[in-house]
């Protein structure tokens, strides 16, 4: 992990862009268990998420929640249709990390520009960004559902496009968990936290003294 208070100068930044799933926000989707199916959680870890290709092609927009759904029917025992209903009201009570939301708060507030760049589902876009908001938190929303295309790398550029020519990795921050992507932004040019928990994402904050450098910028 890369996250040395020297390899950033706060000044610099002009963009902060987000990922979603463990960065922003660590809850679960599909929470809700229906009464009409007390193995939910374990029918859909082993049916969907236990199945690589079939997130991938969920996330890639090449399968949608109403498939999904299909391909839990019989398992299930109910109906596609409550069980996509049922999905997308599990997704309407999730929490979000409170140090990095309110880092984003912040920086939107302070003319900051905010992105939020994630490998998702259509019920990212269809449920997650509406109830929770996020269109008022994030100048620009990429989901690579939308976009059709997984890759980071692909995705980040349609950010930067959308938000104006003055943001590029050179002045773009990105906050996100796991190892690949950050280190990946990292050699697009741009600077890079690799998010694990708010308590260390604030004390990285502190370090490299954001609220001091950033008032000047």
């Amino acid at each position: 992990m890369d996250n040395q208070p020297n390899a950033i100068n706060p000044a610099e930044i002009r963009c902060v862009v987000f990922d979603f799933g463990f960065t922003l926000s660590s809850d679960l989707y599909f929470s809700l268990v229906p009464p009409e199916c007390p193995r939910w959680r374990e029918i859909i870890q082993q049916r969907v998420f236990a199945e690589p290709q079939i997130v991938r092609r969920w996330m890639e927009g090449r399968m949608t929640i109403a498939d999904i759904a299909r391909l839990l029917a019989q398992s299930m025992a109910m109906d596609p249709s409550l069980i996509v209903s049922t999905m997308e009201r599990g997704c309407e009570h999730m929490r979000m990390n409170p140090a990095v939301w309110d880092f984003a708060l912040e920086q939107k507030s302070r003319g900051k520009k905010t992105a939020l760049v994630t490998a998702n589902m259509d019920v990212f876009t269809k449920v997650v960004v509406p109830v929770h908001q996020l269109d008022q938190v994030f100048d620009v929303i990429v989901n690579s559902f939308d976009y059709r295309d997984l890759h980071k790398e692909h995705l980040w550029p349609i950010a930067f496009q959308r938000l104006g020519g003055e943001v590029h990795y050179g002045n773009s921050l990105l906050i996100e968990d796991g190892e690949t992507e950050p280190a990946r932004f990292r050699r697009l040019g741009g600077r890079a936290y690799q998010y694990s928990t708010d308590e260390l994402f604030l004390n990285w904050l502190q370090a490299i003294r954001w609220d001091q450098a950033i008032g000047t910028a």
